[in-house]
């Protein structure tokens, strides 16, 4: 019979509340048990440790190379590789994604092993070392970057360039001689507060020179969504209300192209086996990267949405693919994210969370904490 965490570190059940000290063991204690438990599969299988929360730039290439061309469907990497797409449901429970049917079909793990042969592990290595290199050493959470789908580009488009439905406020000119988005909505008449909330705009009205406004952070604009209110619609037409209309202009490029080789990834944490995956279905021509389904790129192509599509089309092609399907906004990533994860935000988009399997295990474990830290 198994023991529950409380029975396991000497815990009685009781009414009583354990202290800071004795919630610090279990934390330390379980966190040892995940890494005991990580060496002693990697020690059986004779391979190094990949989970899908591993970065692509703490692959052992050589490593890697070895588990791709085992044929062995239970090696870390593959295993990582068919567990890619899957997604957690409300309840955290776990639902299979696309991927062991995508993999099914190209030919299974003898599949990728040939795909793998093919290129060699100098080839491949160099490909996986080249990706890992363009990393930078830190860069924003996925949560924090934008959520937009490609579907999104007219609005954005619109709403950072002046003449349209909206018009984000963001540089020489701030309506509502206020710093934040709120005080500018708390600044204007009941009736155009009202507006708002009802999803209509307040009538443009003269403005003079006024001061900046920050945007909203990732996740917290109210009212976001296909017909937006309230704070999400007085946040997409600020720059309409700021008494200049020539400025507030950013130029959105919708649907050009660009070179794989010419794209900067701007996330420090690439997951090795969905970029792995992408990869083995470009390389057997079982999928077709070259669309990149709308994702967005600075017009120095920093990559804002997309990086293991990138990744996985670098490694799978040597950087030799040409993409189509890709949004250029103007500017560099670092002063543009902010106005776009807000924008996602204002029409109804999420932020992505990024998957880090060991983090998940501890967490199920704790689930087990609830009768020994209840009151």
């Amino acid at each position: 019979m198994s023991k529950s965490l409380s029975e396991l570190y000497g815990f009685k059940k009781s009414g009583k509340k354990i202290g800071s000290r004795e919630l610090k063991k279990i934390i330390i204690e379980e966190y040892k048990v995940v890494l005991r438990e990580q060496e002693e599969a990697s020690e059986e299988s004779g391979f190094a440790s990949v989970t899908v929360g591993t970065n692509i730039a703490d692959l052992d290439t050589a490593d890697a190379y070895k588990q791709l061309t085992s044929g062995d469907e239970n090696a870390p990497l593959i295993q990582a590789m068919f567990k890619a797409t899957d997604k957690k449901d409300e309840d955290g429970n776990s639902k299979t994604g696309w991927a062991p049917g995508a993999i099914k079909k190209a030919g299974g793990v003898e599949a990728i092993k040939s795909w793998a042969e093919s290129l060699g592990e100098s080839e491949l290595s160099s490909r996986i070392s080249s990706v890992s290199s363009a990393l930078p050493g830190t860069g924003l959470p996925k949560k924090d970057m934008p959520a937009l789908e490609g579907e999104d580009a007219p609005a954005v488009k619109d709403a950072l360039s002046p003449g349209g439905k909206y018009n984000i406020d963001f540089e020489a000119d701030y309506a509502g001689d206020e710093e934040s988005l709120d005080a500018w909505i708390s600044s204007l008449e009941k009736e155009d507060q009202e507006r708002l909330k009802q999803g209509n705009e307040p009538a443009v009205k003269e403005e003079s020179y006024l001061r900046e406004e920050k945007f909203p952070a990732p996740g917290t604009i109210k009212g976001g969504g296909a017909d937006p209110v309230g704070q999400a619609l007085a946040f997409l037409v600020k720059g309409k209300h700021d008494g200049n209309q020539s400025d507030d202009n950013i130029d959105v490029e919708v649907s050009s192209t660009i070179a794989n080789s010419d794209m900067v990834p701007t996330q420090s944490n690439i997951l090795a086996g969905k970029s792995l995956l992408f990869a083995f279905l470009q390389g057997t021509g079982n999928t077709d990267l070259s669309d990149m389904g709308g994702a967005f790129v600075t017009s120095a192509g920093e990559i804002l949405d997309g990086h293991h599509r990138w990744s996985g089309a670098y490694i799978g092609t040597g950087g030799g693919l040409n993409h189509s399907n890709v949004h250029k906004v103007g500017g560099k990533a670092a002063n543009i994210l902010p106005a776009l994860t807000a924008i996602g935000n204002a029409i109804g988009r999420t932020q992505k969370e990024s998957i880090y399997s060991q983090d998940q295990v501890i967490m199920e474990r704790w689930n087990k904490l609830a009768g020994v830290l209840k009151d």
